[in-house]
């Protein structure tokens, strides 16, 4: 089952839909490493980061029974695909942000399971960021794929659900932490006057969550969840 992947993504400001994490599993990690890539394209919100700051270290890669499990910002084998369907479910499909389920699939995009949610970012447009986490099943037999999504779906759906339950209440607690530090700073009329006319900051989940391990836990969930499922199959 290496031509499944999961999907962190995320619709950007600045530059629309985009993937924020991609983890694929193969024989050979080093097929899906690509080591350089075009990061002026990336800004802050739509990039993701790993602990210490090295903008060299941009994948994270785990063995498992002679697999490799690879996440990366830039998906190198599927991400024309992941970029197809990520724009498609922002953009064409009536996806909600309140964790519920939607599948679609054609020959081209395969069959995807997407699970959207948003968080609160003052600095974003209409003060929320959105996101989707998705399984995208890269096979054009649409009954096969249906039947490993039918098969695995409360295991697929309870997962993704505890990694956006745990992604929220870490955002709600880093607003929280926020509102007590800057409570009495301003009065109400300066505060709305500051937020009203600042610049828009792009912030990345790292800052929103305020977690420097989010994309290394996120590494890891994943790669139990294909791990599993290739386990379960």
């Amino acid at each position: 089952m290496s031509d499944m992947v999961i999907t962190l993504a995320h619709f950007c400001d600045k530059h629309g839909p985009r993937a924020l994490l991609g983890t694929q599993c193969a024989e050979d990690g080093d097929a899906l490493l690509l080591p350089d890539y075009p990061t002026e394209a990336f800004c802050a919100s739509c990039s993701m980061h790993f602990p210490g700051g090295d903008t060299c270290t941009r994948s994270m890669r785990t063995r498992l029974n002679s697999m490799d499990y690879v996440s990366t910002n830039y998906p190198a084998i599927r991400y024309q695909l992941l970029s197809t369907v990520i724009r498609h479910m922002f953009s064409e499909e009536t996806m909600t942000y309140d964790c519920a389920p939607l599948t679609f699939f054609d020959q081209s995009k395969g069959l995807n399971l997407v699970m959207g949610f948003k968080l609160p970012d003052a600095d974003a447009r209409g003060d929320e960021r959105r996101y989707a986490i998705l399984l995208t099943i890269d096979s054009r037999d649409q009954v096969a794929s249906m039947e490993i999504l039918s098969k695995h779906w409360e295991f697929i759906t309870n997962s993704f659900k505890r990694v956006i339950d745990h992604i929220k209440q870490k955002r709600e607690t880093e607003v929280r932490r926020n509102a007590k530090n800057y409570s009495g700073q301003f009065t109400p009329m300066v505060g709305t006057y500051l937020k009203g006319n600042k610049s828009k900051v792009p912030q990345n989940l790292v800052q929103l969550t305020h977690d420097d391990l989010l994309f290394v836990r996120l590494h890891k969930w994943n790669t139990f969840m294909l791990h599993q499922l290739n386990s379960l199959e």
